[in-house]
C-alpha cells in the first residue's frame, strides 16, 4: 500500500470528524451515510470525473472508518 493513500485516508477522516462531530446514532444510520457517499462516488465515475470520484472514495472510506469506531464503542 502507498503511504500517501493512508495519509489521505487519515486526513479525510480528520476532516469529516471536524466538519461533522456527530456522526451517527446507530449502525443503521451509519450504513445509510456510507451508502449515500458510495452513490456520490458512483455518480462521479459514471460522469467520468475521476478526480471527484477519488474525493468521494476518500469520503466513503472516512465514513466507513467512523462506522468501525462506532461499532467499537457498542
Amino acid at each position: 500500500m502507498k503511504v500517501k493513500t493512508f495519509n489521505e485516508i487519515i486526513q479525510a477522516t480528520k476532516h469529516a470528524e471536524e466538519k461533522h462531530p456527530f456522526f451517527a446514532e446507530n449502525p443503521a444510520q451509519a450504513v445509510s451515510v456510507a451508502t449515500e457517499e458510495l452513490g456520490e462516488m458512483a455518480k462521479a465515475v459514471n460522469d467520468g470525473d475521476f478526480k471527484q470520484a477519488k474525493a468521494e472514495a476518500l469520503d466513503t472510506i472516512a465514513v466507513l472508518v467512523r462506522f468501525i469506531y462506532l461499532l467499537d464503542d457498542l
